[in-house]
């Protein structure tokens, strides 16, 4: 874990479309804020009322399990990102389309405690994948999406995703 110390991206690790994300992560070792966050989420997933999650808060808006289901989709395909290009793989590494994905999904149909028990998985992977990481991995660069990241920044841009998405659970679906 002592890899990771001090280890926050400069904004040339990553394209600007994830400033915000990024930001939103505080300076400090990223697996502890990996587990840290992990905890949260799985609490909060967990106190969600059975009536709200179905919750849209606008038309066209996903619901609760939706959004928790793209934040697993999207942790999945940020680790594996992770683990090829720490790896050196150099060919271009395919994007993703978030409504694509959500039109291809069925986490409406799914329960609540089915969808926090995959996100347990999948952070724990996460995790799991980082603690291994040496320097030379950390600093890898590799191209997603059409454009360049070092897994560094790819480590808390995951991070910021997911508190991004927290933030938007808490403030326009349970706030009332």
């Amino acid at each position: 874990m002592e890899v990771w110390e001090n280890e926050y991206p400069s904004s040339s690790e990553y394209v600007n479309f994830y400033t915000g994300y990024v930001e939103l992560v505080e300076k400090g070792n990223i697996i502890n804020i990996l587990n840290s966050q992990m905890h949260e989420l799985y609490t909060l997933i967990n106190t969600i009322p059975g009536d709200k999650a179905f919750y849209a808060y606008a038309t066209g808006k996903w619901t609760i399990k939706e959004v928790i289901g793209h934040m697993i989709e999207t942790e999945r395909m940020f680790s594996f990102r992770i683990m090829a290009i720490s790896r050196g793989e150099k060919q271009p590494l395919p994007g993703m389309d978030q409504d694509e994905y959500m039109a291809n999904n069925n986490y409406n149909s799914r329960t609540l405690a089915n969808l926090s028990n995959e996100y347990l998985a999948v952070r724990v992977s996460t995790i799991h994948l980082l603690s291994t990481m040496t320097k030379a991995m950390i600093n890898q660069t590799g191209n997603a999406s059409g454009f360049d990241f070092t897994v560094r920044a790819l480590a808390f841009i995951i991070a910021g995703h997911e508190q991004h998405h927290m933030n938007v659970i808490r403030e326009k679906y349970l706030a009332d």
